[in-house]
């Protein structure tokens, strides 16, 4: 059960890089193609594996696989902070928790011919409704559907595909090899954006204000991504031991965790974090928290 608990403390360290994405995209970045682009380049720090079982060719098939897997973590990326900056935090992650196990567990199905058994198919179950349940916004911008939940479904779906291919590579090579590759196919999907003039000034020429609004942004940034790299170095090392399906179902846990926090700073500092809440809102985040526990409470019997 290694696997359970890497994906325990991951999906902990994942609630609090979410809560700074927002924070990030609210005060610092305001285009979310700029916090894409210097997260594919903090993913660089996982070619440390190269000293780790690392093989520079795996076969076309794999190398192939592993880039698409990290370009496709990328991309993913970017439609998540896309969703991010439409919506809240605690409504719009939650949504992408529930579609990435249902795709995995389609593309794990036939692609890998994993099968889950009864107490595990039970439990994906209640996670994936929990974290669909703790989705529906009602708030001050939005009261149901809206556009930043199209982009989280897109997230979903991409965070999934890559998610899996990485499997794929765990299966048939070392756990380094399948990092170390994606890794750079992630890098290599935000390389063509730099010939967009539009895109360079957003990322790179900054005005006296801009300047000084980025470098209290980059510190934030900073911690954003030493807790983002605990949890993708935990998630893909859990991956590498156990099913997508099962690994991605536990996501739940941190919709949790995040809504509670905030929560939490939505009431102690609004000026930071300021998401609306009605009391229906809170017991519907409640419910949707009981269904998550249950959920992981099947995933251990």
């Amino acid at each position: 059960m290694l696997w359970f608990w890497l994906v325990i403390i991951s999906q902990f360290a994942n609630a609090g890089a979410q809560l700074l994405d927002k924070f990030l995209l609210t005060k610092n970045f305001p285009r979310p193609v700029v916090l894409t682009f210097w997260t594919a380049v903090a993913n660089l720090l996982g070619l440390v594996f190269v000293f780790f079982g690392f093989n520079w060719w795996p076969g076309w098939y794999l190398l192939i696989v592993a880039l698409l897997s990290g370009v496709a973590f990328t991309i993913a990326l970017q439609f998540l902070y896309m969703g991010l900056k439409k919506g809240e935090a605690s409504h719009i992650a939650p949504l992408v928790g529930g579609v990435v196990p249902l795709v995995s567990f389609a593309l794990s199905y036939y692609w890998l011919a994993e099968r889950l058994n009864f107490n595990q198919g039970i439990a994906v179950g209640f996670l994936v409704a929990g974290a669909l349940l703790i989705s529906f916004e009602k708030s001050k911008k939005h009261s149901g559907i809206h556009i930043g939940m199209l982009w989280a479904v897109i997230a979903g779906v991409l965070f999934a595909l890559s998610y899996v291919m990485a499997r794929v590579v765990y299966l048939q090579d070392t756990f380094a090899t399948g990092f170390v590759w994606g890794r750079l196919g992630s890098f290599l999907a935000i390389v063509p954006l730099l010939f967009s003039v539009k895109i360079r000034r957003a990322i790179f020429v900054k005005t006296k204000k801009q300047k000084k609004k980025a470098k209290t942004g980059y510190i934030i940034l900073a911690i954003n991504k030493i807790l983002a790299a605990l949890y993708f170095l935990g998630m893909n090392y859990a991956m590498s031991l156990a099913s997508a399906t099962l690994v991605n179902a536990l996501a739940g846990l941190q919709y949790a965790v995040l809504f509670v926090l905030v929560y939490v700073f939505s009431k102690k500092i609004p000026k930071f974090f300021n998401e609306y809440f009605t009391k229906q809102e809170i017991f519907q985040q409640i419910m949707a928290i009981l269904l998550i526990s249950i959920g992981l409470a099947f995933m251990v019997i």
